[in-house]
């Protein structure tokens, strides 16, 4: 055998391998032909691949079929009953379909990055974003930023930045980002953030690098996360064909079933909180909570400044946004010790910075914990509580799209804001 052959069958295979690589992430051939059913399901996936990859994301929002709006939020996007969004969406043939962006631990740095990433679903679009109190603790709550991160959403954040210049928001966020552990090990992303933080332009080089390095994310994106994109939620979950729901809709008739469900799921316990979730989350160590919550404080956060990056990103892409506030379950609240002043407190300060800068779409359910069967367990509402948000979604996203006026004020940023105590100050005396 000549020595030409001996080096082909040695290295042949390996330069084949390479060349199919090249032309899987260079050549411009179609990863996302994703079916109506695929969309469909990974509308209510909960998968952290989606919150922070793209492909599935952007096919579902150029759909010309279904009209599929975002939904931002966290772990209360998955408490699905009879009269989850989702459900009566498709149940009553609405002209949008929810589609959940979130679970446990994704907040507003989570949010963030993730909208950079999807242009088609936010320009010129409505969106939904729940609100957690319970995020806006003293150091934020960044503790699951690894599980959602991905580093496209960093390139296509940088590459999408207006006339390349920096805003404040950007160098508020870069250097808040870089000091994230899977970021911060990153030579290459902490150079480009830290000249970010430093109100410094990218330059030609850094761009044409960042354009390479997208093509290469965004074809690895489309290649696997449609290998993992699958679930069976929407069979399973939102087309149940046993559901008891009216053919009709009916707000009375849908608030018995509510009633009804919540009943009879919460049998185990005296805090109306749904018997599964009891048994495993709450009854192993129920003495050890009571009064557990007593010193929690939910009003002196930077979590307001995160949550002023994601509504700089509605803003810069005119989004129309209906925003929920949402309620402590109030049995629990007075087990735990919880504050309850102190949480409107945290509601007002929220419900001013949205005012102030023209967010005045806003679902505040934060009093209404103490209603029968309307939260699920703790802190998440469900049964009654999901239909009590359906009278403002379902009038906002089947209405038509409404041009915002948004007036964005950038001291929401600043750690005076932040620290603002609102018992201490008025709110609305902050300019």
């Amino acid at each position: 055998m000549s020595d030409k052959k001996k080096l082909w069958q040695i290295f042949g295979p390996v330069l084949a391998a390479f060349l199919l690589l090249a032309l899987v992430f260079f050549l411009p051939l179609s990863l996302t032909n994703y079916s109506q059913k695929d969309l469909q399901e990974a509308s209510v996936s909960f998968s952290a691949k989606l919150v922070k990859g793209e492909a599935v994301k952007n096919a579902a929002f150029r759909n010309k079929q279904v009209n599929y709006v975002p939904f931002f939020g966290s772990s209360e996007l998955s408490r699905f009953d009879s009269l989850h969004p989702s459900v009566l969406a498709e149940k009553y043939n609405r002209n949008y379909r929810p589609f959940m962006l979130g679970k446990a631990g994704s907040e507003s740095m989570v949010h963030f990055l993730n909208m950079q990433e999807m242009p088609d679903g936010l320009k010129k679009k409505k969106a939904v974003f729940i609100v957690s109190p319970q995020w806006f603790t003293k150091t934020g709550t960044d503790a699951a930023f690894d599980l959602f991160y991905s580093p496209l959403q960093v390139v296509d954040w940088l590459l999408g930045m207006d006339g390349n210049t920096p805003s404040q928001t950007d160098q508020f966020m870069a250097q808040q980002v870089k000091k994230q552990n899977v970021v911060k090990n990153s030579a290459y992303y902490n150079r480009l953030l830290t000249k970010v933080a430093e109100g410094k332009a990218l330059n030609h080089t850094d761009r044409s690098t960042l354009k390479v390095k997208r093509q290469v994310l965004a074809r690895q994106d489309a290649l696997f996360t449609q290998l993992d994109s699958s679930s069976s939620n929407y069979k399973k979950q939102v087309k149940k064909d046993d559901r008891p729901l009216p053919k009709v809709y009916s707000k009375n008739a849908l608030d018995r079933i509510g009633y009804d469900e919540g009943q009879k799921n919460t049998t185990n316990n005296d805090f109306r909180i749904k018997n599964s979730f009891y048994s495993t989350r709450i009854m192993p160590e129920k003495g050890a909570l009571k009064g557990v919550q007593k010193s929690y404080d939910y009003t002196q956060s930077v979590e307001y400044a995160y949550f002023q990056a994601v509504l700089e990103t509605f803003a810069k892409n005119n989004t129309e946004v209906e925003f929920v506030i949402t309620p402590v379950n109030k049995r629990w609240m007075d087990y735990t010790g919880l504050n309850n002043d102190m949480y409107q407190e945290s509601v007002s300060k929220i419900k001013y910075q949205l005012r102030s800068q023209g967010f005045n779409n806003i679902a505040d359910l934060s009093r209404r914990g103490g209603e029968d069967f309307f939260m699920q367990d703790t802190i998440h509402i469900g049964w009654r509580g999901w239909l009590a948000l359906d009278q403002f979604l379902n009038p906002f996203l089947s209405g038509d799209y409404q041009a915002p006026n948004y007036q964005m004020n950038n001291r929401f940023l600043s750690t005076d804001w932040q620290n603002l105590k609102p018992s201490e100050t008025s709110v609305a005396d902050f300019q």
